[in-house]
């Protein structure tokens, strides 16, 4: 399967971020950019991610950190949530 990969320069036009912006969210590996033939991409699947993140910092005014918090609580609870699936299921059986 052919992944998908997003020019980052296009991707700051359109939203309007700044490149450094996304390099930091790299860094701290909240997304992935991948560099090919000297130029940066990310992966379409984190377009979504990428769009949160800069909702937030941009809009709400949170920092780098506050985003790694916020990514780290909603993943938790995503994770309880299946879990309670699951358990929910295991209970019907």
């Amino acid at each position: 399967m052919e992944r998908t990969l997003i020019r980052i320069i296009d991707v700051c036009q359109s939203h309007k971020i700044e490149r450094q912006f996304i390099q930091n969210l790299s860094r701290n590996g909240l997304i992935e950019v991948v560099v090919q033939d000297e130029e940066e991409f990310v992966k379409e699947e984190e377009l979504k991610a990428l769009e949160q993140f800069a909702t937030w910092h941009y809009e709400l005014e949170i920092n780098l950190q506050g985003i790694e918090v916020a990514q780290h609580l909603l993943h938790k609870i995503e994770q309880l949530q299946e879990e309670i699936r699951l358990l929910r299921i295991e209970i019907r059986e």
